[in-house]
């Protein structure tokens, strides 16, 4: 078997075709004692399953197993290390001169323990192997660790993100350069792509978020002309139903005052009529008791049976008056449930409206600390034990009317505010379209200039090659050896040289006027896409302002 000489003392490329290790080789680390158990047979158990568990799963190209394991040939050892480390480093290969690779192989990946070259000459002893098997147990584990961050930093890729977009645009070009391609055209264009493809979605997004503005405006102008009115008109309505039914209980309680009268006169009357009745009975007693002890004479007889008579057709009068007495009762009994009943229903649509417009409880959001709540009792004799109003009818309805009037000036205040911001949306954009003309006549004198500049330059050329020309003729004469050609000669090379500095400093400023007007509508388009970045910030902020008002109105 031939090696190549060992990739360690040269050039260490870290990176694997296709992707970035996470794995840095760096010098020799101070040696350490090993806390591991390296002789235990557990660990050594462990160590043996989760080498050929990892061997197994990356394509290991040999048959392997933990008999093999034991005690395994220094050919084995050597291949499976050199599969563990191009894992690493795919153009990795050991040279003849293991005793001398594989330490400096280990110290280059921060190993924390040094490997003993007599441990490397007799591989497969009980003294060396639990060492070097504890150190490819290292390696899968440090192997394992590269591959998990690979999964870590692949899921935290954010492709949205222009920074991480950069970062891996980097990443692939360093690694082309590492591995000696020096061509980034196509990760250019790739980067390029993406930036435009970022670029459009964006684009997209604004449109989407500008006919969602749009939308909103006119909802809001939809809203502000007719959900405030009609709140308002429902809340009028409110106010008038809540003082007829003010006005209903105030008659109720008197009415069941009346009531009350009546009734108490009515069960007063109907127990002097049972003291009268039993008045009767024991005067009827006593008197059957005095006829019994008489002798009965026929006129006796016929008066007794005429008082008697007498006495039956009271008795009888009596009971139909208390019967009808009763009924009178009941009616009134009923018909004082019946009332309560309504009393109870509209206090409780009140209760329920209170709430609905956040003024109930105390605690509410339009309460400002004032108990607008009736409290009503589960069932009583009288309107005073119903409803435990006590003197807060004027406290009500003046706090009533004083929140009426605050709805009313913050509608107001409200409304006024959306013109003025109105109006200077409308300003800011009259100003915008100024300084859009603006910008657009300097481009067109820009035009202009460059053009004329372009003009001046051609027309001196072509001078300056008639000139060339007349240097030329001049020098043909000197050639003939004509003392005036030498002195039309000189002249005429200064004249060259004058309109060549002519030239020099028509273009530079030419050149400067362009850099000026350039920098000037750089400045005027930086300050105009500013200023249309804060017109759509305030726009932002008073459809903000706008949606929390109506929803405060809707909730209201």
């Amino acid at each position: 078997m031939t090696h190549r000489k060992s990739s360690i003392g040269a050039r260490q490329s870290m990176v694997q075709a296709g992707r970035r290790s996470t794995i840095v080789a760096g010098g020799a680390g101070k040696a350490m004692d090993d806390p591991r158990n390296v002789k235990d047979k557990l660990f050594l158990q462990n160590a043996k399953h989760r080498l050929i568990e990892f061997l197994v799963e990356n394509c290991f190209d040999r048959q392997i197993s933990l008999k093999q394991l034991e005690a395994p040939s220094t050919k084995d050892f050597l291949h499976i290390l050199e599969f563990l480390y191009k894992k690493i480093d795919p153009r990795f290969s050991l040279s003849a001169n293991v005793a001398e690779d594989v330490p400096a192989m280990f110290k280059r990946l921060r190993y924390p323990f040094n490997i003993s070259k007599s441990h490397l000459q007799a591989v497969g002893s009980p003294h060396a192997w639990p060492s070097l098997l504890a150190a490819l147990n290292w390696m899968v584990e440090l192997l394992q660790y590269e591959k998990q961050v690979e999964v870590a930093m692949a899921e935290d890729l954010d492709a949205e993100n222009p920074d991480k977009m950069f970062f891996e645009y980097l990443a692939r070009a360093y690694e082309s350069f590492l591995s000696g391609n020096d061509d980034d055209e196509q990760l250019e264009n790739e980067l390029a792509q993406a930036f435009e493809s970022k670029n459009q979605s964006t684009q997209e997004e604004v449109d989407r978020v500008s006919i969602a503005n749009a939308k909103m405006e006119e909802e809001i102008l939809t809203l502000a002309e007719s959900k405030l009115e009609t709140l308002q008109d429902k809340r009028n309505l409110l106010i008038k139903d809540l003082d007829k039914f003010k006005m209903l209980i105030e008659n109720l309680n008197k009415h069941l005052a009346d009531v009350d009268k009546k009734t108490v006169e009515i069960k007063a009357d109907a127990a002097a009529k049972e003291i009268e009745v039993k008045s009767c009975d024991g005067e009827k007693s006593g008197l059957q008791g005095v006829v019994g002890q008489q002798e009965v004479r026929a006129i006796d007889a016929q008066r007794i049976a005429s008082d008697r008579n007498r006495l039956q057709d009271d008795l009888k009068r009596t009971s139909t008056d208390k019967e009808e007495l009763q009924s009178q009762i009941n009616k009134a009994e009923i018909m004082l449930a019946n009332k309560q009943a309504e009393i109870e229903k509209a206090i409780q649509d009140y209760n329920r409206l209170g709430t609905e417009l956040k003024m109930v409880p105390l605690t509410a959001k339009h309460a400002e600390g004032i108990a607008y709540d009736i409290p009503v009792a589960s069932r009583g004799n009288g309107v005073e034990q119903l409803i435990a109003l006590g003197g807060k009818h004027q406290m009500l309805k003046s706090a009533l009317e004083n929140l009426r009037e605050q709805l009313k000036d913050k509608a107001h205040r409200a409304q006024n505010e959306k013109i003025v911001h109105e109006e200077k949306l409308h300003e800011a954009q009259v100003r915008t379209g100024e300084k859009q003309e603006e910008v657009k006549h300097l481009e067109e004198e820009c035009t202009r200039r460059e053009a004329q500049l372009q003009k001046d330059k051609d027309a001196l050329e072509q001078q300056l090659r008639a000139t060339a020309s007349e240097v030329q003729a001049l020098e043909e004469l000197v050639g003939n050896g004509s003392t005036t050609g030498k002195a039309r000669l000189q002249l005429a090379r200064k004249k060259v040289e004058e309109l060549e500095r002519e030239v020099k400093d028509a273009t530079y400023a030419a050149s400067r006027r362009r850099t000026a007007r350039t920098d000037s509508l750089m400045a005027i388009c930086n300050t105009a896409a500013q200023h249309k970045l804060n017109v759509q910030d305030r726009l932002k902020e008073l459809e903000g302002k706008a949606i929390d008002l109506q929803s405060q109105i809707a909730k209201s």
